[in-house]
């Protein structure tokens, strides 16, 4: 099966057009003509075993904090992106707690086709709490 290709201007390549890499591809606009990130701040299929080399999984879209000298394992936002029809939001969810045991973003984003809900790190309980929309991005 062959597909149509992309153009990802993070890894700046072309990718294969799948439904999930639409979903990526359309976060990645959002987050750099919406919430106005950085490009370079943005990495795309983040490997965790950068920051725990036991484990080989990969993150969506992180994006990283360099403010208060903040490591990698605390970015700005955590992103996973999945094809409509292909998780649930538990599933989305399960994924999800598996990559908060390796990082602490202040903000995680989960897309599930065109449907999007962030979450807030709460400093007091250590929790994420469910917010509205992503804060505007500031260095």
């Amino acid at each position: 099966m062959t597909h149509d290709m992309l153009y990802d201007p993070i890894r700046q390549k072309d990718v294969p057009d799948t439904p999930e890499e639409r979903v990526r591809q359309a976060t990645i606009k959002f987050l750099m003509d919406e919430v106005k990130v950085p490009q370079n701040l943005i990495a795309v299929e983040f490997a965790l075993s950068t920051v725990e080399p036991s484990t080989d999984d990969r993150v969506d879209i992180l994006v990283q904090s360099f403010k208060d000298n903040a490591d990698l394992r605390h970015p700005w936002l955590l992103v996973e992106c999945k094809a409509p029809g292909e998780y649930t939001w538990e599933a989305l969810q399960v994924q999800l707690n598996k990559y908060l045991k390796v990082l602490s973003p202040k903000y995680v984003m989960l897309s599930l086709g065109d449907a999007v809900r962030y979450f807030a790190l709460d400093a007091t309980t250590k929790r994420f709490k469910k917010i509205d929309k992503l804060p505007a991005f500031s260095v």
